[in-house]
């Protein structure tokens, strides 16, 4: 009996091995699981496809289950029926360029119930910037002029230079003759060229810091007015520039830190000719002594705004920058720009900020 049982249970194991080995499977065979779209796509040329092509190679039903893009750029379709032993199946990669004017390799997962069950296929290429139309190069149009943008951006210049690296803005001559674009109210420290263009003639408008004796601390904004042929335009150009002190960058020296307790304060409907003052409370963090070079509205000439500081700042202990505003003649919301210069050389520059509204 035992004869018998043992008997069996040997035929049952070699008939599931046997019909293990004969299994039937579907294989799935890539003509060629990678594609190269080459070096020179459109970056608004629309989007690429490249269709991947397989043969089920087994000899069973293969279906792909899914495919999946290693980016969302990349946006995958692929046969859905079963591909019978012998047939051909696909796979589609669809690549969007535009906004990405770079080289890219991305892959697609495909996953099926036949063999192998996982494949990786490839797309990569080269995207190409496609040159700018006139209109997107310069933006700004006026009066037979366009310009890539309205304003000089000075990076912060040390006070000590001589001269800073030149701010420019591109032009183009947009109309049918020569034109002369001169410059008036523009600031001392600053140095701008005439410039001549013909007609559809690209160009440069460059603008230089130069030092001066009058030089402080600070930002300053200035509005630099635009002629064209001796016309006088009623748009002005601005010219933003940031002077800093010269600081040490030796690890090794000792520094100040300054952290503000409270750099933010607003009032609500507060009565003309009222008065409103705050202070601004700091510590210097550092090791070295906290020196405050200059205290500014930024953009605020008026008088109504009274400020006082404490020159320097031992380590470890703390300030105060006290603001007074007068509010007479002034009128609706106010949003003062408190600028302060120390000599911290991690960050030179921090602001404090004045906010409210005044009513009658």
């Amino acid at each position: 009996m035992k004869n018998l049982l043992k008997s069996v249970l040997l035929l049952v194991a070699l008939s599931f091995a046997f019909t293990t080995i004969n299994a039937q499977t579907g294989k799935i065979v890539f003509d060629n699981p990678s594609h190269d779209f080459g070096s020179n796509i459109p970056e608004k040329g629309g989007n690429v496809t490249h269709r991947f092509t397989f043969t089920n190679k087994g000899d069973a039903p293969v279906t792909i289950q899914n495919v999946t893009a290693s980016c969302g750029c990349t946006t995958p379709a692929w046969t859905k029926e079963p591909v019978a032993p012998g047939a051909q199946g696909f796979v589609d990669a669809t690549y969007r360029p535009a906004g990405r004017a770079y080289p890219f390799k991305k892959n697609l997962n495909v996953t099926s119930n036949g063999d192998p069950k996982f494949i990786s296929l490839t797309i990569s290429g080269v995207v190409v910037k496609e040159p700018l139309t006139v209109e997107e190069e310069f933006p700004v149009s006026w009066d037979g002029i366009r310009l890539s943008e309205k304003a000089f951006a000075f990076s912060r210049v040390i006070i000590t230079e001589k001269e800073s690296k030149p701010s420019e803005i591109k032009v183009y001559n947009s109309s049918d003759i020569p034109v002369e674009l001169s410059f008036k109210n523009v600031p001392d420290y600053l140095k701008i060229q005439p410039v001549k263009l013909q007609p559809k003639e690209k160009g440069v408008i460059k603008a230089t810091y130069g030092q001066t004796k009058n030089a402080k601390y600070g930002t300053s904004i200035s509005e630099i007015e635009i002629f064209v042929n001796g016309k006088k335009l009623p748009e002005t150009l601005t010219a933003t520039i940031t002077l800093i002190p010269v600081t040490s960058g030796d690890e090794n020296t000792a520094k100040p830190v300054l952290n503000f307790l409270n750099n933010n304060y607003m009032f609500n409907n507060i009565k003309q000719g009222s008065m409103v003052s705050n202070e601004y409370r700091f510590k210097n963090a550092g090791q070295a002594d906290l020196n405050i070079l200059a205290v500014n509205a930024i953009n605020y000439s008026g008088d109504n705004l009274k400020i006082t500081y404490p020159k320097a700042v031992k380590p470890g202990e703390e300030g105060v920058i006290k603001v007074v505003l007068n509010t007479k003649k002034l009128k609706g919301q106010q949003d003062f720009n408190i600028e302060i210069i120390t000599n911290v050389s991690s960050s030179p520059v921090s602001h404090v900020a004045l906010r409210g509204n005044i009513v009658e």
